[in-house]
């Protein structure tokens, strides 16, 4: 295109309709911004009902979406976590005041809710305008990116142009390859082979489902179970549970993507359905109580270096992934999807003056690179809690045992990690720098960035 080709209107075209897609939708619809979303799936449902957790930043952003109030009404809060050997059940410690320390310093607590509740509760409070531009069963198998706009196609012959693809697709993410072949193409040995193949490794994998509340243990509480190479976990709920087994993989990290079967899954119950998820509760008492099917997948653990180029940028899982025990997953995504939607409601809201395509897109390129600064900036934070908090319970070394065993059961050590290490990653977050807070609590911490 000629460099005064002039810029057409903006339109972001969002591949990945799971949480953190949904999530942006409801962002975009606040902003203003046209949008549109290619779901591959034939339907909204999460594939397997699993854990989700919340933190304290998300329900500022549910806040200022009006999705508070639904958030809360179909979470829990986890009053008690207890650890256990899992190998025996022999008692190793019990914290009651991490949460409410969590609630005081920030507000908001951390809450944990089923993942298909909240796929729904994200959906159906969108508008039915809003719902009308998610696209069901769109496999996108190739990108475009020209100086004026950018397209998708799909495996259906569907053709989508906007002024920016936004690959919010998951840990496989099609974007991500397609972005990175359009950048070797253009530049050739400017990815590394590396990050082509797979940018993560997993080390663990995680066998897991959910149940009815089962009878006689506590509701409103986390048990984990923690052992040489695997941990445990049954959490509580008030309505229902959630349980998991995580396995250090036999044979070291790997990069490569594994499908298991059914098998597989019997061959990890029949390995481990002796050890204990509560007293008196194994593996085995509990997968017979199970609702629905259960799981078995790799956790890949790991950052991509670059997450945009030219008109296409990368967020959630496509561009870090992070082992579930600290449960911070989701939450990274919704931040990303604030820190991006601030620069776009500011550069759409601004560009006026941006009269050229030419123009536009070395203005998309800066706020991008933007984008990612601003995000990279928390990440090693961020990875080296969830790390740690893995190799607490599922020990890879003698030094994840010693912290396991006699670090944490500290009251004043667990004090001070929730004050001086949670404390300011939580406060430090952003929200949506055009939207009001309308129901935060009292804080202990100020939050460093507000509206």
């Amino acid at each position: 295109m000629a460099q005064g080709q002039a810029r057409k209107p903006f339109r972001a075209i969002i591949v990945g309709g799971g949480l953190v897609g949904l999530t942006a939708a409801h962002v975009f619809e606040k902003a203003g911004l046209d949008y549109v979303i290619l779901e591959k799936h034939g339907e909204m449902a999460a594939w397997i009902g699993s854990l989700l957790t919340i933190w304290p930043q998300t329900f500022r952003i549910f806040d200022q979406l009006g999705l508070l109030d639904t958030a809360i009404r179909n979470s829990d809060e986890i009053e008690q976590s207890t650890t256990i050997a899992a190998v025996d059940a022999s008692f190793r410690r019990t914290d009651r005041e991490m949460p409410q320390l969590v609630k005081e310093n920030h507000g908001h607590g951390i809450r944990v809710l089923h993942r298909p509740v909240l796929v729904d509760c994200l959906y159906d409070t969108l508008s039915d305008a809003a719902k009308a531009r998610i696209h069901l069963t769109k496999h996108v198998t190739s990108l475009s990116v020209t100086e004026d706009g950018a397209s998708v196609t799909c495996s259906d012959g569907t053709v989508e142009h906007g002024t920016i693809i936004i690959g919010a697709d998951g840990v496989y993410s099609k974007v991500r390859q397609c972005m990175q072949d359009l950048q070797s193409t253009a530049l050739p040995g400017s990815v590394p082979p590396s990050q082509r193949r797979s940018p993560y490794t997993t080390t663990y994998r995680m066998y897991f489902g959910n149940t009815p509340v089962i009878p006689g243990l506590p509701r409103l509480q986390n048990w984990e179970g923690d052992g040489e190479g695997y941990s445990t976990q049954l959490l509580m709920g008030s309505t229902r549970s959630w349980f998991a087994l995580y396995e250090k993989l036999d044979g070291g990290p790997m990069k490569e993507r594994t499908r298991y079967t059914e098998a597989d899954k019997q061959a990890l119950l029949d390995k481990w359905g002796h050890i204990f998820l509560a007293p008196g509760k194994t593996l085995k008492d509990v997968y017979a109580l199970r609702s629905g099917a259960v799981g078995l997948i790799n956790l890949e653990e790991g950052l991509v270096e670059k997450w945009h180029w030219r008109r296409v940028v990368l967020m959630g899982d496509a561009v870090r992934k992070l082992e579930p025990h600290a449960g911070l997953g989701y939450n990274v995504g919704v931040t990303d999807i604030v820190v991006l939607a601030n620069k776009l409601q500011q550069f759409v809201s601004s560009a006026g003056g941006v009269t050229c395509a030419a123009e536009e897109e070395r203005l998309l390129d800066a706020l991008f690179a933007g984008y990612q600064e601003e995000r990279m900036a928390h990440m090693p934070a961020i990875i080296d809690l969830s790390m740690r908090r893995a190799r607490v319970a599922a020990w890879l070394t003698w030094q994840d045992r010693f912290m396991a065993k006699y670090v944490l059961p500290s009251v004043v050590v667990n004090k001070l990690m929730v004050k001086h290490l949670l404390g300011p990653l939580i406060a430090k977050m952003p929200v949506l720098g055009w939207l009001e807070e309308t129901a935060l609590p009292p804080t202990r911490i100020p939050n460093s960035i507000h509206t």
